[in-house]
C-alpha cells in the first residue's frame, strides 16, 4: 500500500509539473492544439507495456484480463468524454487539483462518486437487458498473436516502445507544424 502511494505521489508531481491538471490542457487536447496530455498518455502507456510484459514474463506479476466488451466500451467512453467536458479535468487529475484547493475538482470527484453509485445500483437492471451487449474472451493483443514466452515479451516491449517513439514523432510534429 505504501509503495502505491508512492508512485501516486510521483504520478502527482509530474502532472503538476506538466500542467496537466489544467483546464487549457484538456480544452487544447480536445481542440487538437496543445497535445501534452495525449503525448503524456502515449508515453505512460509505452512504459507500462514494457514494463508489464517484462514483469510478466519474469514472473513478477500475473495478469488478470477482462472480458473484452465492446459495448461497454462504447458507452464508458462516452460517459468519461463527457465528464472530462464539463468538468474540465481527467479523473486523474482531479484529486492533484483539489491538492491545490481548486473546488471545482472536488465537486467533479463528488460527482463521479455520485456517478458510480447510482450505476452500481442499476447495473443489475443494465446487465439483463438488450442493452448490455456480448462481451467476448479476455485476449491480449499478444494472445491473439499466438505468443508465449520470450516472444510475448518482445512484441509486448516493442509496442510499448512503439508508443514512446510516437510520443516522441508527434511532440517533433507539434513544434513544427502546430506552435508556429
Amino acid at each position: 500500500m505504501l509503495k502505491v502511494f508512492f508512485l501516486g505521489m510521483i504520478f502527482g508531481a509530474i502532472m503538476q509539473l506538466g500542467f496537466l491538471d489544467r483546464l487549457s490542457k484538456v480544452v487544447g487536447a480536445f481542440l487538437l492544439k496543445d497535445l501534452t496530455i495525449p503525448k503524456a498518455l502515449m508515453i505512460a502507456m509505452g512504459v507500462g507495456a514494457i514494463l508489464i510484459y517484462t514483469g510478466e514474463h519474469f514472473g513478477l506479476l500475473q495478469l488478470h484480463i477482462k472480458p473484452f466488451y465492446p459495448v461497454g466500451i462504447a458507452l464508458g467512453g462516452l460517459v468519461f468524454g463527457t465528464g472530462m467536458v464539463i468538468v474540465g479535468y481527467c479523473p486523474g487529475s482531479m484529486p492533484e487539483a483539489v491538492g491545490e484547493g481548486r473546488m471545482d475538482a472536488f465537486l467533479g470527484i463528488v460527482s463521479g462518486v455520485i456517478g458510480g453509485i447510482i450505476f452500481t445500483v442499476l447495473y443489475p437492471v443494465y446487465h439483463n437487458s438488450f442493452l448490455h451487449g456480448p462481451t467476448f474472451g479476455a485476449p491480449t493483443l499478444t494472445d491473439l498473436m499466438g505468443l508465449e514466452g520470450i516472444s510475448k515479451m518482445i512484441v509486448g516491449t516493442a509496442i510499448g516502445g512503439t508508443f514512446v517513439v510516437l510520443a516522441f514523432v508527434i511532440d517533433w510534429l507539434e513544434k513544427k507544424y502546430i506552435k508556429n
